[in-house]
């Protein structure tokens, strides 16, 4: 765990960083995101005392990482910056080994650690370790850095833009990549970056900064539902959900308190119920709201006898989801089924919504429109 607490950084009278306090859980990757001249880089290099704060502390593991020696502390937390940083006159098998070979580990087992990590990085040992850098494309290169920062199997590893010197293709790979080493390996990772494509698609939580100050730490979920500022929705983009629209869940969208009936109900009342609330269908539940059927207007104007319970008439066997669904899925359910009336249940199948495609239109019509004037 690293945690900031009331950390500020000055360069002469220039306040770089101010009274920043948060913390990053263990096995998080957390990106630190900003505009330029944020703040953003100088907190990173603080925890691997690249710098130092001028004022506050920084404890990893309840330890103030100034009590510990800065060449041990470094060797212990992996760093991959933009210009990859590998040396020039060293094989890529040696420039992975570096750090394991000075901590005095096992050759063989270096060897061994070497060659699962080319492999994860998606290079083939065999054909990469006996070659140079300069022989190495940009991508490759970076797969390289990003290899030798695991290598000594860090519980931290720092980066720091690692991929924004990259071509589009070639970052969107390495971004996969890092998602899946981390769901293997589960580091603490801090990353920085400028760009919200980028911390949206990796980010268990993202941190933005703006002014040496956080303005929002928080789940990508959340941040782009509830921005805590006007500097925070502006920064991430007020249609943003809309490119990550596996965030939008059916609670999110769904009717809170659709149109019930009771299965004794008459069929004569159901359609009272129904002109009153100017809908065509109405949900049968039972007293503690579990959702028994589904009972439509064009059901009851076949019947002669208006005098029976709706219970009789009702379709049963309805197609419920759960409150989680995201729209994707809303969506997808609604073309393959053919349906405009979506009940939302809970695990003990309580309705607690509705989706209609009226609510679907509304909603996905909001990714056109300026946010800030959608009530």
């Amino acid at each position: 765990m690293i945690r900031f607490e009331n950390v500020s950084k000055s360069y002469k009278q220039q306040k770089v960083v101010s009274d920043v306090s948060f913390t990053i859980n263990d096995h998080e990757l957390v990106v630190l995101i900003g505009p330029s001249g944020c703040g953003k880089t100088t907190m990173l290099k603080m925890i691997n005392r690249l710098t130092n704060p001028t004022s506050g502390r920084i404890l990893i593991n309840e330890e103030d990482i100034r009590n510990r020696s800065e060449v041990e502390h470094r060797k212990s937390i992996g760093y991959v910056i933009q210009s990859i940083g590998l040396f020039p006159h060293m094989t890529i098998r040696q420039n992975i080994e570096i750090i394991p070979r000075l901590q005095g580990k096992n050759k063989d087992e270096i060897l061994q650690k070497s060659r699962e990590l080319m492999q994860m990085v998606g290079l083939d040992p065999d054909l990469y370790f006996d070659r140079y850098p300069y022989q190495l494309s940009g991508g490759q290169q970076q797969r390289v850095g990003v290899a030798r920062a695991f290598a000594c199997d860090p519980d931290i590893i720092l980066m720091d833009e690692p991929f924004s010197a990259l071509d589009p293709l070639t970052r969107l790979q390495l971004q996969d990549e890092l998602a899946d080493l981390q769901t293997k390996m589960k580091k603490t990772i801090v990353f920085v970056t400028h760009d919200m494509d980028e911390a949206v698609k990796i980010a268990d939580r993202i941190c933005i900064i703006n002014e040496g100050q956080i303005v929002q730490y928080d789940t990508v979920e959340e941040i782009m539902k509830h921005p805590a500022n006007e500097f925070v929705a502006e920064f991430v983009g007020r249609n943003r959900i809309w490119t990550s629209p596996e965030y939008i869940y059916a609670k999110d969208i769904m009717v809170k308190n659709p149109v019930c009936v009771s299965p004794s109900t008459s069929l004569f009342r159901c359609m009272e119920r129904m002109r009153m609330y100017k809908v065509d269908s109405l949900f049968v539940v039972d007293s503690e709201k579990q959702l028994l059927g589904l009972v439509q207007a064009k059901m009851i104007q076949t019947q002669a006898n208006t005098s029976i319970p709706v219970s009789e008439i009702m379709h049963k066997d309805i197609d419920g989801i759960g409150p989680d669904t995201n729209i994707v899925e809303i969506l997808q359910k609604v073309s393959e089924k053919g349906i405009n009336t979506i009940p939302v249940v809970d695990e003990r199948h309580v309705l607690v919504g509705l989706i209609t495609k009226s609510s679907l239109l509304t909603t996905l019509s909001h990714q056109y429109l300026d946010t800030s004037e959608v009530v």
